[in-house]
């Protein structure tokens, strides 16, 4: 079997939910400043991400990070298929054990896979290797990263213990996403932070499940007040401001493209206009 063309840094299954009815999605290009839709298949990946090339050389198959991702994948599609059909009969979830640490699990490696990580990686080995080689297989290092038990489990666990809490968009204004979409915010609310950001006191991750439907997920001490709405949609109506907020994060943190369901990004071009260091990718904001 021939190795896939393109490897999703942001799966499929998640970007269908931001489509048209004629199942397009719509791309803000912030770097070129230019709209455009195209299918979920030919979004957030590039050719032979994930394909390392030192497991080859030892004999070892050079997609075992791919599949791993692609077996997480279809678990978390599964699960959260099934909470949109529970959200249409209640306002509260039943989430079993395993399935709250299979999509823990999912947002931490969501926070870790992308270009957008790869790239802080990159601006890391430069800041503390004096003599850094730009020809240094990142892809492997990525890889890695990934792969550290520890990590991965302390950020897993730190979205475990999390208060979810769920936010219906009943506004005219869709919740965007893109191609960095795990998104982190200061318990004051005043600033996007980097993926260190979730170890933070206050913290909490902001996640866009489609156009009408975000997971929060709160620092269980600094948010235990939240502890009644755990796992249910929040009481709080959005407006179509706080719909805008939620977007500026998306625009913001993403590493260039920003994905909707609708060509209009009006919001998006205004956003940049103020924020001018957004325009550009964020490795310089490591």
């Amino acid at each position: 079997m021939s190795e896939p063309k393109l490897h999703h840094y942001v799966p499929r299954f998640y970007l269908s939910r931001f489509t048209d009815a004629n199942g397009k999605l719509w791309v803000f290009d912030k770097q070129e400043n230019n709209v455009f839709s195209s299918r979920p298949d030919n979004l957030a990946s590039q050719k032979r991400f994930y394909h390392l090339e030192e497991l080859a050389q030892h004999g070892l198959d050079p997609l075992t990070l791919e599949k791993q991702f692609a077996g997480l994948e279809y678990e978390v599609s599964n699960i959260t298929n099934d909470w949109f059909k529970q959200f249409v009969k209640s306002d509260t979830l039943s989430i079993p054990d395993i399935n709250r640490d299979l999509i823990s699990l999912y947002i931490t490696t969501q926070l870790l896979r992308t270009v957008e990580a790869r790239e802080q990686l990159i601006q890391f080995l430069k800041i503390v290797i004096e003599d850094y080689n730009p020809e240094t297989d990142v892809k492997n290092l990525h890889a890695s990263l990934l792969w550290e038990d520890d990590l991965v489990a302390k950020i897993k666990e730190r979205i475990v213990s999390c208060i979810w809490i769920f936010g219906k968009n009943e506004s005219k204004i869709p919740f965007l996403t893109s191609d960095h979409p795990i998104a982190i915010k200061s318990f004051d609310n005043k600033q996007w932070m980097l993926g260190p950001g979730i170890f933070d006191d206050g913290m909490y991750v902001v996640f866009p499940l489609a156009p009408s439907l975000i997971l929060y997920c709160k620092d269980p001490e600094y948010w235990k007040k939240l502890k009644p709405f755990e796992n249910s949609i929040s009481p709080v109506k959005f407006t179509e401001d706080m719909v805008r907020h939620e977007n500026s994060g998306q625009i913001g943190m993403s590493y260039r493209f920003v994905y909707a369901n609708n060509s209009d990004f009006s919001f998006a071009k205004d956003f940049l206009a103020d924020n001018v260091d957004f325009k550009k990718a964020n490795r310089q904001r490591f």
